[in-house]
This record gives C-alpha cells, structure tokens and sequence, in this order.
C-alpha cells in the first residue's frame, strides 16, 4: 500500500506556509493543499515559486476548496448566500448539509457554490507550478456534502477535458480503527460521526469521479483529525494494510480507487498575531493555533515509509 504524506492548508497563514515549506525541503511531504481565498495567498505563492527549486522530490498540489472562512475569491454580489456584506464566508458544514434537502432555494444555492469553487479552482490553477496536474480537495471536506459536490462537478465538466487528474475521497475505513478498543476512546465522538457520515457521501462522489475518469484515493485523518501523533500511526498501520489487502479488488475494481491512501496531517500552525478578520468562526481559530498542530508537525518529521512498515 502506498502512503502519500500530506499536509492541508498551505496559504491560510504566511508562519503556517513557511512550515510547510521546511517540511517539503527536507522530503516530509509528497503533497500539500493550497487555499485559495486567504489574504496572503500571492505572498505565499510567490515563496513556492521561489522555493521549488529547492525541494529535493516535487510535491503533488491540490486546490483546498474553501466556503467556510475567509474571503470569497469570485464578485461577492454573484453569492450572497455564501457570504456576509463584507464578502467573507458565512455559510458553514450545517447550513450546507441541510441546504442539500431543500431548506432553502437549493437551485440558486448550488448555482452560488459552483460560481465561488470556479473562481478559486481557476486561481490556483493559473498559479501552479510548470508540470503540476490539477487536483481538488475542500477544507472540512465540504466537496463531499451533496449540493456542493454537485456544484464542484459542474464546476469541473465546464473545465477543458481531463483538466482535473485527482479529487479527495473523504471515505476513511473506520473497521482498522475499532480493532484497537483500548484507542477507540481517543478518537473522540464527533470525529467518529464525521467518519460515518462522509463514507456515505463517499458512493455518489466516487460514482461521479468514475464517469469523469478522474483518480482518487481514501483518505487517513478523520477520526484523529487534529491530533495525528505518531504513536496511534504506527500501532494502527497494520490493521490498516490488513484491511486494504482484504478490500483490494473490492476498493479498486468496485468503487475505483487507486491503492494508496492520503495520510492527511495539518502540522502548519497560526500565530495569534496572524488572526484577523477573514478568521471568521471561533471554533476554526482555536484548531489553526492548536497545540494539537505541533503534534502533527512532530508526526510528519518522524514519518517515513520505513517507520510505517517496521510496524
């Protein structure tokens, strides 16, 4: 089974990128997710540019689709229902979740999303570095709630062909994580609904993907999301590569996947003196700054392919 190493939220603060960028000097990383939507975006663009050169193996880089901070990237009178008079987000995972069942006008919901996810997809892309494929992932995996996974296939179909090489499939496999009973109370409740929940959205996103012909792979770093230490990595990682061998043709031949997982970490941390106004939830604030980041930080510098299969 093959590991990519990645690390989320390149360019949601200049401190955090500059993690990020050590990580990838020094071969930590095989791939990042770059937000389109934060004020020090062009900053922390130009220093990838200036760093590529640098980093010893090029990552792969996704676009992190993001609606649930910051400012949105496309005209804020074209989404009104995603943003405040100020242009920054105010929608949030419920509020789109139930706007999938027609709690409010979903047509014109969707139409908004797809609007706002063109624009971001279109910023990075012309921003990427010489050689690097298109891929997609969302910030609190909102691509895989319903009406904005449609939106992000529209958003894709009006792209030229075969554009986008790669979506996240948020379907982490909860069975390798039960068989350690004495861990399952670290994991923490909602973690563990949120794993549940996004392998049922996993089915109609992986359907879509397969009719685009676009690859995906499954995802780690859900149920110990925020806190991805190293201890509960490598005691896990045989039940991981003991469900992928029972699963292979199933996962591969049935639903499409490729046969590697994305080994998600968020090791980039925010200075408090970073936060300002686009920090618009509370709850997202107090994750960016977590202690909890130092941690993954830590597990990415530990990490290697040898470290993972010596357990």
């Amino acid at each position: 089974m093959k590991i990519d190493i990645h690390a989320d939220d390149y360019a949601l603060s200049g401190y955090a990128s500059e993690i990020l960028l050590q990580l990838l000097k020094e071969q930590k990383l095989d791939s990042i997710s770059i937000m389109p939507n934060m004020s020090c975006y062009e900053v922390c663009m130009k220093r990838l540019h200036e760093e590529w050169e640098n980093f010893p193996k090029k990552p792969l880089i996704s676009v992190h689709l993001n609606l649930m901070e910051g400012h949105c990237v496309s005209d804020a009178e074209k989404v009104p229902q995603l943003v405040d008079q100020r242009g920054f987000f105010k929608c949030s995972w419920g509020s789109l979740f139930l706007g999938s069942y027609g709690f409010g006008a979903r047509g014109e919901l969707q139409r908004e999303i797809q609007v706002e996810l063109a624009a971001q997809i279109h910023r990075v892309r012309k921003d990427l570095p010489k050689g690097c494929e298109l891929r997609l992932d969302s910030h609190q995996h909102t691509h895989m709630i319903p009406v904005v996974r449609l939106a992000m296939f529209t958003a894709i179909d009006e792209l030229p062909q075969h554009t986008v090489a790669f979506v996240r499939d948020s379907r982490e496999p909860l069975a390798p994580f039960l068989k350690k009973i004495s861990l399952v109370p670290s994991y923490g409740l909602v973690n563990l609904v949120k794993n549940i929940l996004l392998n049922i959205y996993a089915t109609p996103l992986e359907r879509g993907l397969r009719e685009r012909g676009i690859r995906t792979s499954l995802l780690w770093g859900l149920n110990m999301s925020g806190h991805m230490d190293i201890e509960r990595i490598k005691v896990i990682y045989p039940q991981m590569v003991q469900y992928f061998t029972g699963k292979q043709e199933k996962i591969q031949k049935e639903i499409g996947i490729e046969n590697r997982i994305e080994l998600l970490f968020h090791p980039g941390i925010v200075l408090p003196i970073e936060i300002n106004e686009e920090y618009v939830k509370p709850d997202f604030v107090e994750f960016h700054m977590a202690e909890g980041r130092k941690v993954e930080r830590h597990a990415v510098e530990c990490l290697t392919q040898e470290v993972l299969h010596d357990h």
